[in-house]
């Protein structure tokens, strides 16, 4: 589905909850006004109870407001995926109090949205194209030319991987002196999960191949007798 009918979607199911709540209520108004009784009387008994029933909603009140401010600034759409910091997964429903969400492992996850409203929401399909970066850390006797080349043939050989922006491998070194070697690469959004397991086995056999394993931390630890 693209972007836009996302958008449309997503839009269409809230304004539907919306337009069914004014529904509801003016049915109630329109029985009262049959039965005669005097409106005078059930604007205060309603104002009275609003105010009540306001006090005691007000966690409800504040995810319609919420809600609201969800559909004007749309952060995030139904299909996108997002994180919130506790929790993260694709957008099935936005509804006028909640956005039902369902996580990699297909759970499904209903989040208030006077919470979302005010959380630093991460959209992982905002952009068009993503970057997924890979370290290896090896021993310091490997030939750095050589490792960031076989790195540089896992990504060309990963048929999703774009190559503009171009593939780059890198070398940082870690804390303990070790070489780091990066390997950084752009991609279609949706391809995301696809690519990051296919270009972590392509690496781990490609080194595994080449006689190049995984440097591991060696701590040494001194006690007085």
């Amino acid at each position: 589905m693209k972007p836009f009918q996302r958008q449309e979607e997503t839009l269409k199911k809230f304004l539907f909850d919306a337009a069914k709540i004014v529904l509801y209520v003016v049915l109630v108004v329109s029985i009262i006004g049959i039965l005669g009784i005097p409106m005078a009387s059930i604007v205060a008994v309603l104002a009275s109870a609003g105010l009540a029933v306001g006090m005691a909603l007000q966690g409800s009140l504040a995810n319609l407001a919420g809600g609201i401010m969800l559909m004007i600034f749309r952060p995030f759409k139904v299909g996108d995926f997002i994180s919130d910091g506790a929790h993260d997964g694709t957008v099935k429903k936005i509804t006028m109090f909640y956005t039902v969400i369902a996580t990699a492992d297909n759970l499904q996850i209903t989040l208030p949205n006077g919470a979302l409203a005010n959380a630093a929401i991460k959209n992982l399909n905002a952009n068009d194209i993503r970057r997924l970066d890979i370290d290896v850390t090896l021993s310091p006797a490997a030939d750095k030319e050589k490792v960031c080349a076989l790195l540089l043939d896992c990504a060309k050989a990963n048929t999703l991987v774009l190559q503009d922006p171009a593939p780059e491998a890198l070398v940082t070194v870690t804390e303990g002196g070790l070489p780091t070697f990066k390997l950084r690469t752009w991609f279609n959004s949706g391809d995301y999960w696809t690519v990051y397991f296919g270009l972590n086995e392509a690496v781990q056999k490609t080194l595994t191949a080449n006689e190049l394993p995984l440097a591991h931390q060696q701590v040494d630890l001194h006690t007085d007798k």
